[in-house]
């Protein structure tokens, strides 16, 4: 919302005035102000008391704050809400610590699924169970007693020996083209699947999603947003069936946070393939109004740091044992041709797009960053704000490159605090040193928008990942660890940092200062 430092001529009376307070402006040259005046949906007046309180009339309400803080309205700089909704949209999901809380589960889960039907154990990350590994085949085995059984993260799955029996899953399986059967030395399957969306949609349970199971879903996790202050969000990821939930809320004057929402491609095929994909979205960046516009165009470039496939600049190593599987040479997984990265920068310039992808390894972020300056080459997109999401190894080359394109950050500093302790020891302390380098990336200029990338479960803390927003604000002020230690500690940032990456600088990934942030 515009902010005035000099009091401007006001045509009308304020409506209402808040005064005598601590209010955080958000601006660097005049961070607070005792008192601003509101008329409608913008601010008039932002200053002293004395100033502030000339706008206001016998019909003007008048607010004392007593001295207590104000902030602007939060944004959510990355969510996913119809995903999270829908994930507990029958019953709660549990949170699991260990590997034997999963096999309870499981015993729990057999006296109760009927028989033929498989025990399916949703939302289980290795990063985030005490071993630091997944649950084993046989350990799956001992608890469902002969039942078939899967421990399921949505990216891989561990399926135990009657589930992998029936799928016919054995050593002379050839390599899915999505994905990888994992193998011992021996040449026998591990139970560990990564990947494959075919073969592991054979066993994930989800019955069908209708459109008002959507709206549910949003419309309930957009009142939880509402309660820890967000009251704008930036979801990364929706298709056509979500863009119409949103359409739906809209229309009916239903949504009550400002959605900037990023449509998802597939970018497969050729060049030529995502182009022709590209054209027949029936919008662009800018499209809508202030509670719902079109944002970014993105693509799912690699996998993930919480999974072993994020796809980096060297090879793993020998510690990926925490993702179930060894092998020499392994960078990661690449979902998107670098041939087509390219293609979707330049027609994204082209046409009209914000673009970002899904880069969470250094060897990914490289390509986005080479298919950036490809596209600037062309056409010049100093000024287009073309995003990296998640990034989360950005070297100093890579901020340098960054920094001449115009490229600005997304974000998620509660991956620090809860899988900080696990991937340590799988990348070790030097190329850790380049992990969420929060204060190199604020030096050097860029603007950073801070995000939870909230997919799974409502409680603000117990979610995947927990979007409380001064939780997320803490991570990046402390670096603490879940362990208590501290990550990098010359990587923290101040306070002020932290609050303005989740108002002013989510507000300018999208576009947006002018009207929301400050």
């Amino acid at each position: 919302m515009y902010l005035f430092h000099a009091l401007p001529a006001i045509a009308q009376s304020a409506d209402t005035v808040y005064y005598n307070g601590k209010i955080i402006t958000m601006w660097d040259q005049h961070p607070t102000v005792e008192a601003v005046a509101v008329q409608g949906d913008r601010f008039i007046a932002v200053g002293s008391n004395i100033d502030v309180l000339k706008t206001a009339d016998a019909k003007t309400r008048k607010i004392d704050l007593h001295g207590e803080c104000v902030v602007p309205g939060l944004i959510a700089g990355h969510v996913h809400p119809i995903m999270a909704g829908l994930s507990e949209i029958d019953g709660p999901v549990p949170v699991f610590h260990s590997v034997p809380e999963i096999q309870a589960y499981i015993r729990d889960q057999a006296k109760k699924v009927p028989a033929g039907q498989i025990i399916f154990v949703p939302k289980v990350y290795a990063t985030r169970l005490a071993e630091h590994r997944y649950p084993t085949r046989q350990e799956i085995d001992e608890a469902s007693g002969g039942r078939e059984a899967v421990v399921d993260n949505g990216y891989a799955s561990v399926l135990n020996s009657a589930l992998l029996s029936r799928l016919h899953i054995s050593r002379d399986t050839p390599q899915p083209a999505d994905g990888r059967v994992v193998k011992d030395a021996n040449g026998e399957p591990t139970g560990l699947v990564l990947g494959a969306p075919e073969l592991l949609g054979k066993v994930r349970q989800s019955r069908p999603v209708t459109a008002e199971d959507r709206i549910w879903a949003l419309n309930s996790m957009l009142q939880h947003y509402n309660a820890v202050g967000f009251t704008s969000i930036i979801d990364r990821l929706e298709g056509p069936e979500g863009f119409r939930a949103y359409q739906t809320l809209h229309d009916a004057g239903k949504l009550t946070v400002r959605s900037n929402v990023t449509y998802l491609i597939a970018a497969q095929g050729t060049p030529a393939d995502v182009r022709k994909e590209i054209e027949q979205i029936p919008f662009v960046t800018g499209w809508g109004d202030k509670w719902f516009r079109v944002g970014s165009l993105k693509a799912v470039v690699d996998g993930g740091i919480l999974i072993g496939t994020a796809y980096l600049r060297e090879e793993y190593g020998p510690h990926t044992q925490i993702y179930g599987f060894v092998e020499p040479g392994y960078r990661g997984v690449l979902y998107v041709p670098r041939e087509n990265v390219f293609a979707m920068a330049q027609d994204a310039d082209e046409l009209g797009w914000q673009m970002t992808s899904h880069v969470t390894g250094g060897g990914s972020l490289d390509i986005l960053l080479d298919a950036y300056e490809a596209a600037n080459r062309i056409k010049p997109i100093t000024e287009r704000r073309f995003v990296a999401t998640h990034a989360n190894f950005p070297n100093k080359q890579a901020i340098e490159r960054a920094k001449k394109l115009g490229v600005v950050f997304d974000v998620q500093p509660a991956w620090l605090y809860f899988d900080g302790p696990a991937i340590k020891d799988v990348f070790g302390p030097e190329r850790m040193k380049d992990f969420l380098p929060l204060r190199s990336l604020l030096d050097a200029g860029l603007i950073v928008g801070g995000g939870s990338d909230h997919m799974i479960r409502f409680d603000p803390r117990l979610s995947t990942n927990p979007y409380h927003p001064f939780f997320e604000m803490w991570m990046a002020i402390t670096r603490k660890m879940a362990d208590g230690n501290v990550l990098n500690p010359e990587q923290r940032i101040s306070r002020f940092e932290a609050l303005k990456m989740w108002t002013w600088n989510n507000a300018y990934l999208t576009f947006g200062e002018k009207q929301v942030g400050s």
